[in-house]
C-alpha cells in the first residue's frame, strides 16, 4: 500500500515502483510514467528526481506566452459551448480581477507566491468602487477559474500548475432565508386587493419553486391543461452586451435552463391550472405566447419582476429580499411535511439530491434527540 500523499507501491516481483504524471492524453486523460528501485528509499529518491526533472521542463515550454495570453485562449475555448451568461461571468472575473494583476507577466514567472498574494489582496481591498475587500465566496470564484486555466495551460502546453499550491478563503454558510406564515399572509392579502400579471408569478412560484427567469420563460404552450402539468425547459436572463454597437449595457437573452436536470415537468394542483388559464384567456394569449410578455411577444423581464416584489414587500412593510425567496420557502415547506425529498429535487431541477439535502434538510434539535433516544442503549 502507497504511503499517504505517495504514488510508491511494492510490486509483487519485491521490487518498489513510483508512478509521477507526465501530461495528459488527446482525449484529457492523465498520463503516468514510473520509476523502479529495489528498496522504498531509493524509489522515493528516484521518483522525486523524475518529477523535478518534468517540471524543469514544463517550465520552459511557450515561455514567450503571457498570462494574458494563456486567459484568452482558454476564454476562447469555453466560448464554444459555454452559455453566453455564465462567459459574460468568467470574462468579468478574468479581465477585472485576473489579468490586472498577472496579465503582462510571463506565464512561466507566474508562482504560487504571486496567485496567494492576488488573493489576498482581492480579500483586503478587491472591489472595483475601492470600497474595501471581496466577499469569501467571490474571491472563491475567482480562484476557481485561476486553478481551471492553469490546469488548462498544463495540459494543453505541458507548462507547470503553480495555482496547485493555492488556497480559496473559506465561505461561512449563510443561513437560509424562508418567508413566514405571516409574510406570506401579507403578500397574500396585497395581491388580492391589486390583481394583476404578478399575482400569478407569485402563485406559480411559492407552489412550485421554479426560478424567477424560468417563470419570465413560461409560454402557453408549456402548460398541459390535459395532464395538468408545467414542463420547464427555458429562462429569460440579463446579460452583459458585448456589442459596443448597440449602445447597451445589458441585453435579455432566452436560453436553456441552468442544467439539463432543470428541464422537467412539474405537477400542478387544479386551483393553481384554473387560475392560469383564466389569466392566459382574459390576455388573450395562445400556443406560443408568453405568458407574461411585454409588447412584441417579448418575455417579461427578470428585473421587472423583482422590482415588482422589492415595491410589494416594502408596502406590506416586509424586510428587503430576493424574490429567489420563494424558492427557497417552498422547498423548506416541503421538507417541512415529511415529503420525500427525491420528488423535491426533481421539482427543484437540482442535478443531484445532494444538493437539495445541503441546502434544504436540516434536522432540528428535537428530531435529533427523537433518534438519539431511539438509540440508547442504556
Amino acid at each position: 500500500m502507497a504511503r499517504k500523499g505517495e504514488n510508491i507501491y511494492k510490486r509483487k516481483d519485491g521490487r518498489w515502483e513510483g508512478r509521477y504524471k507526465c501530461g495528459y492524453t488527446v482525449a484529457g486523460k492523465t498520463k503516468y510514467k514510473s520509476v523502479y528501485a529495489a528498496s522504498y528509499n531509493e524509489c522515493r529518491q528516484k521518483l522525486n528526481e523524475a518529477k523535478n526533472n518534468y517540471d524543469v521542463g514544463k517550465e520552459i515550454v511557450k515561455i514567450h506566452m503571457t498570462a494574458k495570453e494563456i486567459f484568452y485562449k482558454w476564454l476562447g475555448v469555453i466560448s464554444i459551448n459555454t452559455k453566453e451568461s455564465s462567459f459574460n461571468t468568467y470574462s468579468a472575473v478574468v479581465n477585472n480581477h485576473i489579468l490586472p494583476v498577472i496579465g503582462d507577466i510571463p506565464i512561466y514567472k507566474v508562482t504560487a507566491d504571486i496567485l496567494n498574494d492576488l488573493v489576498r489582496d482581492k480579500l483586503r481591498s478587491g472591489r472595483l468602487d475601492g470600497k474595501g475587500g471581496l466577499a469569501a465566496v467571490t474571491v472563491k470564484n475567482i480562484v476557481c477559474v485561476i486553478k481551471t486555466v492553469f490546469r488548462y495551460s498544463e495540459r494543453v502546453y505541458g507548462m507547470r500548475n503553480p495555482a496547485e499550491f493555492i488556497a480559496a478563503p473559506k465561505v461561512v454558510k449563510k443561513e437560509l432565508e424562508v418567508l413566514s406564515d405571516d409574510e406570506m399572509a401579507k403578500i397574500r392579502e396585497h395581491c388580492t386587493q391589486n390583481p394583476d400579471y404578478f399575482s400569478l408569478i407569485y402563485d406559480i412560484c411559492l407552489s412550485t419553486g421554479i426560478r424567477i427567469g424560468e417563470v419570465c420563460a413560461l409560454k402557453c404552450s408549456d402548460i398541459d391543461f390535459e395532464e395538468n402539468i408545467l414542463t420547464v425547459n427555458k429562462t429569460v436572463q440579463r446579460v452583459k452586451n458585448t456589442d459596443s454597437a448597440v449602445g447597451r449595457k445589458t441585453k435579455v437573452v432566452i436560453s436553456s435552463p441552468k442544467t439539463n436536470k432543470s428541464e422537467r415537468k412539474i405537477p400542478l394542483s387544479q386551483k393553481l391550472i384554473e387560475k392560469i388559464k383564466e389569466f392566459i384567456d382574459v390576455s388573450q394569449k395562445s400556443g406560443g405566447d408568453f405568458i407574461f410578455s411585454v409588447k412584441e411577444n417579448r418575455p417579461i423581464d427578470v428585473r421587472t419582476v423583482q422590482n415588482k416584489f422589492t415595491v410589494i414587500l416594502k408596502n406590506c412593510g416586509i424586510r428587503k429580499m430576493k424574490f429567489h425567496i420563494l424558492r427557497h420557502t417552498f422547498a423548506t415547506k416541503w421538507v417541512n411535511s415529511n415529503f420525500d425529498v427525491k420528488s423535491l429535487s426533481e421539482i427543484l431541477g437540482h442535478s443531484t439530491v445532494n444538493i437539495t439535502l445541503s441546502l434544504y434538510v436540516h434536522p432540528s434539535i428535537e428530531d435529533k434527540r427523537k433518534i438519539m433516544d431511539k438509540m440508547c442503549v442504556a
